[in-house]
């Protein structure tokens, strides 16, 4: 059953921001130029921010690796790499949000565009996830077959950890590509939700909201890196995942549920949304 749930869990990655936008811009009226816009610059937002986040963990981590920065002692290195990828994660996406709703404020300071633009940076993560998954998927069909993974004249050094990669890859829990599914479901609700902190940050002229979202943010993904490799060493994996994923998805909604909320306290002269 991995190969239909994978089907299902990495289409449903892709698909799932696409119907959201469905019905988020029927609820707003937005037409669908007005949405593309708006979801466009979302995305664009995220590729910007991974743009310069992505090297800077790569640098990070050979300076570590190097010797040139002093690693952590063994016992905290799972808590440090995880407040300081979290961190990262935080400072890098939410400054971009920052930046992007402070240049483009007057035609983005509604609630209902925050929401939108929220879509979009979390929406196309989840496409280039699916994107990425269905090919990692399609990569290791290919190397079942030990013809295919000799054809490809690896040093026979490396022969043996990529057979390992790929015994990994099919021997974990079914239903693993579903929780990779509801992962996103829970990211989509944490950028939509962070987006509207960051957004009212700036609207109410209070610099907390996007300390809040960026701490929050922060958290998130902390808990994430330093939880998943402890669960997924341990026995019923699938259980354990499934009980991490509901939290991360708790996480998630919770700050959208309060940006829900926080629809209320924008100014008025702002407030032309569809009720």
């Amino acid at each position: 059953m991995f190969i239909p749930y994978s089907i299902i869990g990495y289409t449903g990655m892709i698909l799932l921001p696409l119907i959201a936008g469905f019905f988020i811009a029927k609820k707003f009226k937005l037409g669908f130029k007005d949405f593309r816009k708006l979801f466009t610059v979302g995305a664009l937002t995220f590729i910007a921010s991974q743009v310069l986040h992505i090297p800077v963990v790569y640098g990070l981590t050979a300076l570590f690796s190097n010797g040139i920065l002093p690693s952590p002692d063994k016992s905290i290195t799972l808590i440090f790499n995880a407040v300081v990828l979290g961190l990262l994660a935080g400072i890098f996406e939410e400054t971009a949000r920052y930046i992007l709703f402070k240049a483009i404020r007057k035609s983005t300071d509604t609630w209902k565009n925050g929401i939108v633009i929220g879509l979009g940076h979390g929406g196309i993560e989840a496409i280039l996830l699916g994107i990425i998954s269905i090919s990692t998927m399609a990569q290791m069909i290919a190397m079942r077959d030990p013809s295919n993974l000799s054809a490809l004249n690896l040093p026979a050094d490396q022969v043996g950890l990529v057979q390992e990669q790929i015994n990994a890859y099919w021997t974990q829990p079914d239903v693993m590509p579903l929780f990779g599914f509801m992962e996103r479901i829970s990211a989509m609700s944490l950028h939509i939700g962070l987006s509207i902190l960051v957004l009212y940050s700036i609207v109410a002229n209070q610099k907390k909201w996007f300390w809040i979202a960026l701490l929050w943010h922060a958290f998130v993904d902390a808990v994430a890196v330093y939880v998943f490799p402890k669960i997924t060493a341990g026995e019923n994996v699938a259980v354990s995942v499934f009980g991490f994923e509901l939290m991360i998805l708790l996480l998630g909604v919770g700050v959208l549920a309060y940006a829900i909320r926080l629809r209320t306290n924008f100014p008025v002269k702002n407030e032309a949304q569809t009720k």
